[in-house]
């Protein structure tokens, strides 16, 4: 057996057969490949929200969420969380990302993405300065 697989070894390299493997890494496909891409919509603030999806080796992560909100008049908090390794790993089709904020009052982002639409849906609940929260909800389709 073993003078076998020496002769068909040296019959490839003196054929000019290789006998190496590729190294090129593959990447699995994730379970909803059609979520992958960047999510563009609007609060019910009517504030623009965008946030991005990535497949990181076969798993879908939120690697970006850029949105606005309003907690009274003149003042609007910005917040943008960015992470190519991922924010937040889906569930499912589910997710949740902490923007900024210590509990209880952190200010958070969830969302559920419809496979059969391509329409993302979601919550977030920030707060004032006074500690008191500030509820809307969102909706975004992918653009690309």
């Amino acid at each position: 057996m073993r003078k076998t697989i020496i002769i068909l070894v040296v019959a490839a390299l003196a054929t000019g057969g290789s006998v190496m493997t590729s190294c090129k890494k593959k990447t699995k496909d994730p379970a909803y490949p059609q979520l992958v891409g960047t999510w563009n919509g609007n609060t019910s603030q009517n504030i623009p929200i965008q946030v991005a999806v990535a497949n990181n080796g076969g798993d879908l992560y939120v690697t970006s969420v850029t949105f606005k909100y309003s907690r009274g008049p003149g003042d609007t908090v910005s917040l943008h969380r960015y992470s190519s390794d991922g924010l937040s790993m889906l569930a499912g089709t589910a997710f949740s990302v902490v923007m900024d904020g210590t509990a209880p009052y952190q200010t958070i982002v969830t969302g559920t993405f419809r496979t059969d639409t391509l329409k993302l849906n979601g919550t977030f609940t920030g707060y004032t300065s006074e500690l008191l929260p500030v509820p809307g909800t969102y909706t975004a389709f992918r653009s690309k």
